[in-house]
């Protein structure tokens, strides 16, 4: 009796939920495309070899070729095959040939050589008849660069209707739109069952997202930041103030001493850390060309499609238990920026108010920055990225990230990206995978060779995965991306052995990124959701 008690109670829909592995099958025993090609051109040149040179100097000429070739193309180290190195490595030598591993920001200026002067206030309504015309259609106007290396120097950002930022990417044809996120109440204080239930809403709502028309990606990011104690003096005076105008006590009124140990205690807190959460919508130009032309064409109609998914997410996540506090500005857009290059420019900005609030987007951009193998140095800052390559294997707990998101108190951001498949198209990318699956199988059976764990698993992840969209869900890719920012090159390596240390708990494998670290924090800490899968 008590067993039947107990059952429906421990039985739960997240029971074995688990991520599919690193994908190694390839295109026949483990190796990609890449790979087939590179042996097979060292296959034909060793039989050029053989028939030109005859034996036994030209065959032992090929053999040596052959074992050579194979030591380079066949191993994968940190989950990339050595010939993927290679061409890593060569990239990044001619970018520093080409002087492209360093960026030194240029004096933006107006037009008649002034200084550009701050635009709307951060997240705050704007005056929607400065952007629209009698006909009610937006007028984007000039918009302003973020002034930021490499690819996203082309990034501009314009003011929608309702004062919030709208950044356009002329090069891959996207719009980006960026919100601030706030929870209800945190995850880990509710019961198991609330747990569930917003895990199960919140998983409704991603795929609500990732459906809509014209979603290209989908960044969800957690930033530890710093914040200066006078912004807790202001709200906490702001509302003894409401307090008193409602008649209420507040304050001083309530507990002199404990009033005076929490103002004397804001005055010493120079550094305060918070966590800034934020969701970033990706929209892709081409995706919703049809509605753009309907819209009036052009960057008008895009703004306007951007808006109206705008509402639409508003409306759809507040069932997780998230609500969408405001959508960032331009200024504030640019200071998300600012502060994850340079993190003691958080504390000025964060005592802002009224029309300074934020940054100028031309301010935006680091001063300096400089590339390096494993990571970069912005304004006399180092920042690491790490992708995680391994998720949990085993049951994977709700939350399970929770570890690397209160890694500790230092700066370091968290970026969870969602990138929308088409249903058609990744049943039929399944259907090739199980091919390439059953290729190598064949081909082991004929060698002799016994087949392992990890590929008998392969089969059960991608049988999942069918079932799953057979069902009805959403196809996601998925990718984490971890940022770690230090003053100096101890301080960097202290803290990211603490944030390796939390990814044990986490039951996640961390993997530096290598040779791309410029990419990889522009894809990590800034809100555009700029990544490729």
């Amino acid at each position: 009796m008590v067993n039947q008690m107990l059952e429906p109670q421990l039985d739960s829909p997240w029971d074995g939920a688990r991520f599919a592995r690193e994908r190694t099958t390839g295109v026949m025993l483990g190796l990609s495309w890449s790979q087939v090609t590179a042996l097979g051109a060292t296959l034909g040149l060793m039989l050029l070899m053989v028939f030109t040179g005859g034996f036994p100097r030209g065959f032992f000429t090929a053999l040596v070729l052959g074992a050579a070739a194979a030591g380079v193309i066949v191993p994968r180290v940190a989950g990339r095959p050595l010939i993927g190195w290679a061409g890593l490595w060569l990239r990044y030598l001619v970018r520093g040939a080409r002087n492209q591993l360093t960026f030194v920001r240029r004096e933006a200026t107006t037009v008649d050589d002034a200084p550009a002067v701050p635009a709307a206030p951060a997240l705050s309504p704007g005056d929607t008849s400065a952007v629209r015309d009698k006909a009610g259609r937006i007028i984007p106007g000039a918009g302003a660069r973020f002034r930021l290396p490499g690819e996203a120097n082309e990034l501009r950002v314009y003011t929608l209707p309702t004062g919030a930022g709208f950044v356009y990417d002329p090069r891959r044809g996207e719009g980006i739109v960026c919100a601030k996120i706030n929870t209800s109440k945190a995850f880990t204080l509710e019961s198991f069952d609330a747990q569930e239930d917003r895990t199960a809403n919140w998983r409704e709502s991603i795929s609500a997202i990732a459906r809509m028309p014209g979603v290209a990606r989908v960044q969800h990011a957690d930033q530890t930041t710093l914040i200066s104690g006078s912004k807790v003096m202001e709200f906490y005076h702001q509302r003894g103030a409401e307090a008193a105008a409602a008649g209420r006590p507040a304050g001083e009124d309530i507990n002199p001493f404990l009033h005076a140990a929490f103002v004397e205690l804001m005055a010493e807190a120079q550094d305060m850390p918070v966590h800034e959460t934020w969701m970033t919508i990706v929209l892709s130009k081409d995706k919703v060309a049809k509605r753009i032309k309907s819209l009036g064409g052009g960057l008008p109609g895009f703004m306007e499609v951007a808006s109206s998914v705008m509402t639409t997410i508003e409306g759809t996540l507040p069932a997780s238990g998230t609500t969408v506090q405001a959508w960032h500005s331009p200024r504030s857009l640019a200071a998300l920026v600012r502060s994850a290059f340079d993190p003691q420019a958080s504390v000025v900005i964060s005592e802002r108010s009224g029309d300074w609030v934020g940054v100028a987007p031309d301010s935006a951009g680091p001063v300096a920055m400089e590339v390096f193998t494993d990571h970069v140095r912005t304004d006399g800052y180092l920042h690491r990225t790490y992708k995680v390559s391994e998720f949990p294997q085993s049951q994977a707990r709700l939350g399970f990230l929770e570890p690397l998101v209160f890694a500790g108190d230092f700066r370091h951001t968290v970026s969870v990206i969602w990138v929308p498949r088409d249903a058609r198209g990744a049943l039929n990318h399944l259907q090739r995978r199980k091919a390439d699956w059953r290729t190598t199988t064949r081909l082991l059976d004929k060698l002799d060779r016994p087949h392992t764990l990890e590929h008998d698993r392969e089969l059960e992840d991608i049988t999942r995965e069918e079932a799953e969209l057979v069902d009805g869900h959403a196809r996601l890719d998925l990718a984490v991306l971890v940022t770690v920012t230090g003053a100096d090159e101890m301080e960097l390596e202290a803290n990211c052995a603490d944030l390796l240390a939390r990814a044990v708990n986490a039951s996640c494998e961390l993997r530096v990124v290598y040779l791309e670290q410029d990419t990889a924090m522009l894809a990590g800490a800034l809100p555009f959701g700029m990544v490729e899968m």
